[in-house]
């Protein structure tokens, strides 16, 4: 039965080729444009994450009323605090010295110092920048006479154009995802309504309901897959010659790979296309037969 109905399906769109065409086209395009705002979404929360991921580490100035022995007690302290990755310690003297490197040029100046300025300071590494804030407020507990130095400003800003992005990016896939559903549901409509007498004759005939609905159930899953792969495969070929493009360019500024793999974006957008290619099909068709099914 199975392999009748995928006969008969492909009879089908042989039969209705300019309706069947008319179909995949709106697939495809409606799928395109769809991979094209799950890749730019992608690439632009992978370009936020590593940008955000550079600021994730903040400096603790500790007060100079510290003892060795209260410096090794906050370190621990703060080692097993959590989103805390890791804590070193830079002593004055360390410091002091990584100072004269960087002027090197200047060093007899920085010889002549009565005592060492530099303080001590511990080098905090968070496991989870969005969580940076809550962290800093448990350290400022520990004493507010040590100083945190931060670029909080800089990385609540990054924070929010990326929730920005995520939250625009989800409604924009939310009205492609109907609106595909939309096209495609109205274009197969129009194909099935060619075919109402055929259909009426069926059932005159004593056909079941489910044995009508099957070709056209198949046909829907295949015209839905057409679109899927031919959109992906436009999407592969764009998307890897946008790269190939953009990489060439950047190479000779000297900067390093800012976006996806192809391979990363195809997977995923294939993945989606192909689910939602078959299920605006399946959809569409047993919506739009069920019509002239009613006699």
């Amino acid at each position: 039965m199975g392999a009748l109905s995928f006969v008969s399906s492909l009879k089908n769109i042989k039969r209705n080729a300019l309706m069947s065409f008319a179909s995949i086209f709106s697939i495809t395009s409606t799928l395109i444009i769809l991979g094209i705002v799950i890749a730019l979404i992608l690439n632009v929360n992978h370009l936020t994450d590593e940008f955000v991921d550079k600021f994730n580490i903040l400096n603790l100035q500790i007060s100079d009323d510290y003892s060795d022995g209260d410096i090794e007690e906050l370190e621990a302290k703060i080692s097993s605090m959590d989103n805390i990755k890791s804590v070193t310690l830079i002593t004055k003297e360390e410091a002091l010295e990584k100072m004269k490197k960087d002027f090197e040029g200047h060093s007899e100046t920085l010889e002549g110092l009565p005592e060492n300025p530099m303080p001590n300071v511990l080098r905090i590494e968070l496991k989870d920048v969005e969580q940076a804030e809550a962290t800093i407020v448990k350290l400022e507990e520990i004493d507010k006479d040590n100083e945190i130095h931060y670029y909080r400003d800089t990385v609540n800003k990054i924070l929010n154009i990326t929730d920005v992005i995520k939250t625009v990016g989800m409604v924009l896939i939310l009205i492609l995802l109907i609106t595909t559903v939309f096209v495609v549901n109205n274009t197969i409509r129009v194909s099935i309504a060619g075919r109402r007498t055929e259909i009426g004759i069926m059932r005159y005939v004593g056909a079941t309901r489910g044995f009508i609905r099957r070709p056209y159930l198949v046909e829907g899953i295949i015209l839905g897959l057409l679109g899927a792969v031919i959109s992906t495969a436009l999407i592969n070929f764009g998307y890897d010659k946008f790269i190939g493009m953009t990489l060439s360019s950047l190479s000779q500024l000297g900067q390093d790979k800012p976006f996806l793999d192809t391979l990363y974006i195809v997977k995923r957008v294939g993945f989606l296309a192909v689910i939602i290619g078959i299920g605006v099909g399946m959809v569409g068709s047993i919506f739009s037969v069920r019509k002239y099914l009613r006699v």
